[in-house]
C-alpha cells in the first residue's frame, strides 16, 4: 500500500499524533469511530484544521472530531458529533445542510446548521466498495480476456492493472478503517463528492444516503488528493499531490494537468470567476478560464499555503505555514505578514473588514488586521 508522502497530509498525521500522544491510555481507531466526540472546555486551543462562515456565525472542525460553532458576539459552543477522530474539512451548502470528513474514512452530515452530526460513512464501508468493485473489474476483464484470447496486449494490461488493484485494496482493508478523508464539496442538498490519500474519490447524488466509489480518475499512481471544487460553470476541480489537477466537464473527467511540482492543497474561485491553486512551498497558481490554463503567481516567500479568504472589498488573504499570512488587492502584488503566533494556519474567515479567524495546529485565533506585523 502506499506510503504518505504528501507534507500536507503528513501534517494532519501529525495532528493525530500530538492529540493521541497527550490521551493517557487512548482508546483504538476502531473504537472511536464509534464513540462520540467529547465535550471539552479547550477544544478551541486544540488542532483545528477547517473553518467555514455560515451566516454570522463560523463553524470549526479538528481533532478528536470537535466541531465548533462560533457566535456573532464571540461565544463558542461545541457541537454533538457521532466520532472523535480528526477531521479535516466542512462544507455548507446553505444554512442547515452541511458535510465533514475525517480520518478513517469518516463523513458525517449536520441537518441543523452545525449543531448535531451523524456518521454517513467511515472506512470500513468505503472498503466493503472498494473491494466489490475490485472484484467486479477483475472479473469482468477476465471475460473479456477469455473471449478474446491471449493476443490482445491492453486488455491483458488493463487485467494486470485490475489484479494488482485488488491485491493492493485487499491489503488495505486488512489494516481497517485507515483511509483519510481531506476536503468535501457539495453542489447542493444532494450531490457531492470527497476526496482523500491513495486517490480516493467518492461520490453522492442522495445526499450523503449512498456513496459511490470512483475509480476512473486519471491517477495511476494514486496520488492522495487535497482538494476539491465545484466551479460556478458547473465544473468541477480536484487537486493534490504532485500539483496535478483533474477537471470533471459536462461529467467527464479529462486528462490531468501538472500545474507545479509543488502538491496543491486548496482551491477557491473568486467572485469574478477567477479560480487559485494554491500549496507547498508558495505555489500560487491563477486561472481566467474555469481550470483550462493556469499561471504561476510569484511570491516574496517560500511559505506552504493553505487557506485563503476574499474580504467584502475584494482583497485577498492567504494563510500558511509558520504563522505567515499574505495580503493583495489586485493578485499581483502581495504583502506579507508575519502573526505573533508562528504555528500553520490551516484556514481563515474574515469577521468583518478588521478581523481575521485563523484555525490551524495551536487552534482558534481572531487577530486584528492592523496588529499583524508587516515584513519588509
Amino acid at each position: 500500500m502506499k506510503t504518505f508522502t504528501c507534507p500536507f497530509l503528513s501534517l494532519l498525521i501529525g495532528l493525530t499524533s500530538a492529540v493521541l500522544s497527550a490521551t493517557p491510555f487512548a482508546a483504538p481507531m476502531a473504537d472511536r469511530l464509534e464513540r462520540p466526540s467529547r465535550i471539552s472546555a479547550s477544544a478551541s486551543q486544540a488542532p483545528l484544521t477547517g473553518i467555514q462562515r455560515l451566516g454570522q456565525r463560523l463553524v470549526l472542525v479538528g481533532a478528536d472530531g470537535h466541531i465548533l460553532l462560533r457566535e456573532p458576539d464571540g461565544r463558542l459552543h461545541q457541537a454533538k458529533v457521532a466520532v472523535d477522530v480528526l477531521l479535516t474539512a466542512v462544507h455548507f451548502v446553505d444554512d442547515r445542510q452541511g458535510w465533514a470528513v475525517g480520518h478513517d474514512g469518516v463523513v458525517l452530515h449536520s441537518a441543523d446548521g452545525g449543531e448535531n452530526w451523524d456518521k454517513q460513512l467511515d472506512g470500513k464501508t468505503i472498503n466493503t466498495l472498494m473491494l466489490t468493485w475490485a472484484e467486479t473489474e477483475v472479473a469482468r476483464l477476465e471475460q473479456v480476456a477469455s473471449a478474446q484470447g491471449s493476443d490482445n496486449a491492453a486488455q491483458l494490461q488493463a487485467l494486470d492493472n485490475a489484479r494488482f488493484a485488488l491485491d493492493d485494496i485487499t491489503a488495505g482493508a486488512v489494516a481497517g478503517p485507515s483511509r483519510p478523508l481531506l476536503d468535501v464539496w457539495f453542489a447542493n442538498a444532494d450531490e457531492g463528492w470527497v476526496v482523500g490519500a491513495y486517490g480516493m474519490v467518492l461520490h453522492t447524488r442522495d445526499g450523503g444516503k449512498r456513496w459511490d466509489y470512483l475509480p476512473d480518475l486519471d491517477n495511476p499512481e494514486r496520488l492522495h488528493l487535497n482538494a476539491v471544487l465545484g466551479l460556478a460553470n458547473g465544473d468541477l476541480l480536484i487537486a493534490g499531490e504532485g500539483g496535478r489537477l483533474y477537471r470533471r466537464v459536462d461529467g467527464q473527467w479529462l486528462a490531468a494537468q501538472q500545474l507545479t511540482p509543488a502538491s496543491l492543497y486548496k482551491l477557491v474561485q473568486l467572485r469574478d470567476g477567477e479560480v487559485l491553486a494554491m500549496g507547498f512551498g508558495a505555489a500560487l497558481l491563477v486561472s481566467n478560464n474555469h481550470g483550462q490554463d493556469w499561471k504561476p503567481i510569484p511570491l516574496g516567500t517560500k511559505a506552504s499555503l493553505y487557506g485563503a479568504e476574499q474580504l467584502a472589498d475584494g482583497s485577498l488573504w492567504l494563510t500558511g505555514q509558520a504563522g505567515v499570512l499574505l495580503h493583495s488587492q489586485d493578485l499581483q502584488q502581495f504583502r506579507l505578514f508575519q502573526s505573533a503566533i508562528r504555528g500553520a494556519w490551516l484556514g481563515v474567515a474574515a469577521l468583518g473588514d478588521t478581523q481575521l479567524a485563523l484555525v490551524g495546529n495551536k487552534g482558534l485565533h481572531v487577530l486584528a488586521i492592523h496588529e499583524l506585523k508587516e515584513l519588509r
